[in-house]
C-alpha cells in the first residue's frame, strides 16, 4: 500500500510524463456518417467555411470524428468524442509564430529528452466547453479557453532510434507529455 501511494505521488509531480504509444488509424467518411452534433456545432462556429472533410478516428483512446478545413488562412482539425460532443481546435501555425519565449521552452525540453529532432508541424489547441470555445471562434471571447500546443517531431532517442513523437505542451511551452506516435494505415492526411 505505501509503495503504490509513493509511486502514485511520483506520478502526480512529475513535471514530463511519457505515456505509452499513440496508435491512431483515420479514415475518411462521408458528413451523414458524423453525429449530428459535431455537425450542428461546426456549423454553428465556423459559418461560412467551405471543403471540410470528415474522418473517424479509432485509437489506444477510442472512437472519434475529426473534421478538417482550411479557415482564415490556416488549416483546422476539430475534433469530437463518439457523441459528437467537441473535444479541442487544433489550428496549425508556423514555428515564429510561437513567440520566442515559448519556441525556447519547446526546443529546450525536446532537446533535453532526444539526442536528435526535426519538428514536423505545429498546432495551437484550443479546450474548453462547447459553449465558450463556439463563443471564442465566434467573438473572439478568451473566457475559459485553455491553450496548448502539439508538436509532431521526428526525433533520435539518445539510445539512437529514431521514431515519431508527439508532445504537448502548455501555454508557456512547458512539457505535458510526448508520447510516440504509430500510424497503422496511410489514410492519414497531414496538410
Amino acid at each position: 500500500m505505501r509503495v503504490t501511494f509513493i509511486f502514485l505521488v511520483f506520478l502526480v509531480f512529475s513535471g514530463k510524463a511519457f505515456s505509452q504509444k499513440k496508435i491512431e488509424q483515420e479514415k475518411r467518411i462521408k458528413k451523414q456518417d458524423v453525429p449530428e452534433l459535431a455537425v450542428e456545432w461546426l456549423e454553428d462556429s465556423f459559418e461560412g467555411r467551405k471543403k471540410v472533410r470528415w474522418y473517424q478516428e479509432i485509437s489506444d483512446q477510442g472512437i472519434s470524428f475529426e473534421a478538417k478545413f482550411p479557415w482564415k488562412g490556416k488549416f483546422h482539425s476539430v475534433e469530437f468524442d463518439s457523441l459528437g460532443n467537441i473535444q479541442d481546435v487544433e489550428i496549425e501555425i508556423q514555428q515564429n509564430e510561437l513567440g520566442a519565449e515559448i519556441e525556447s521552452n519547446i526546443l529546450s525540453d525536446i532537446a533535453s529528452e532526444f539526442s536528435e529532432f526535426r519538428i514536423q508541424r505545429i498546432q495551437r489547441q484550443y479546450s474548453a466547453q462547447s459553449d465558450d470555445l463556439e463563443d471564442f471562434f465566434d467573438e473572439g471571447e478568451m473566457e475559459g479557453i485553455t491553450i496548448r500546443f502539439e508538436i509532431e517531431f521526428i526525433a533520435k532517442e539518445k539510445s539512437g532510434r529514431q521514431a515519431f513523437w508527439e508532445g504537448l505542451f502548455d501555454q508557456k511551452g512547458k512539457l505535458i507529455s510526448i508520447r510516440e506516435v504509430e500510424i497503422r494505415i496511410m489514410d492519414n492526411l497531414i496538410f
